[in-house]
């Protein structure tokens, strides 16, 4: 290590900035491979019980931008926890999916494709039209992606105990995703496009309980456990 001036604390400064580096990467890591592997899940468990397809390859397309883009770049520039320097140096044989962070992977992206399909189930057994039933799926897959970037933000703390403004660039990101998904909705020209209709009020209840239930679960669970 070569310092640059004489000032020693620059080698706190370094570590710490490495820390913020490395758990940054693993924050971006966990949440697209628990989004990816919830999609994956999805088409494979309607292929599994024999179900219409829930998703068109254009609306597969539409949620791969909408929830790979920005929200996980803006993830890579979250701010570091207060507690960074506390946490005692990870071994040298650590794997980046060390600390049960393959697991959270496995799990979380597993709950997003169980709830998702089960939108799809839920719109087929009122009744709702196969394009419906679509709309509702890639909203939920959506919502479910967009609701646990804000998770990835923290292994220890809950949704509820993570300011959600100190990270402007996610902030943003993520409400231009909501725009983004409500505008292929509600605009003709984009439901054309995307093979969607209008979602009245119950079928977002239906939306919103399957994409936030996972996260009100494991934030209840964290405050809980700690």
């Amino acid at each position: 290590m070569i310092l640059l001036d004489d000032n020693f604390a620059t080698i706190v400064n370094a570590v710490r900035e490495g820390r913020v580096i490395y758990e940054n990467i693993k924050k971006f890591i966990r949440y697209l491979l628990s989004c990816n592997m919830g999609e994956v899940l999805t088409m494979f468990l309607s292929s599994l019980f024999y179900l219409k397809s829930p998703l068109l390859p254009i609306q597969i397309l539409f949620i791969n931008l909408a929830t790979d883009g920005l929200p996980a770049l803006a993830l890579g520039l979250d701010p570091p926890e207060r507690d960074i320097m506390k946490s005692p140096p990870r071994e040298k044989k650590a794997g980046i999916f060390s600390d049960g962070l393959g697991e959270r992977i496995i799990v979380r992206g597993t709950l997003i494709g169980i709830c998702t399909i089960l939108s799809f189930i839920t719109g087929m057994y009122y009744n709702f039209s196969l394009e419906a039933c679509r709309t509702i799926t890639l909203a939920t897959l959506v919502m479910s992606q967009l609701f646990h970037v804000f998770e990835c933000r923290s292994l220890k703390k809950s949704i509820f105990q993570i300011n959600i403004f100190t990270n402007l660039y996610l902030f943003f990101a993520v409400a231009i995703s909501i725009i983004m998904l409500l505008s292929i909705i509600y605009l003709p020209f984009f439901q054309i496009v995307f093979h969607t209709i209008y979602l009245d009020g119950p079928k977002w209840l239906i939306i919103i309980f399957y994409s936030g239930i996972i996260s009100l679960l494991n934030s209840v669970y964290l405050l809980i456990k700690k």
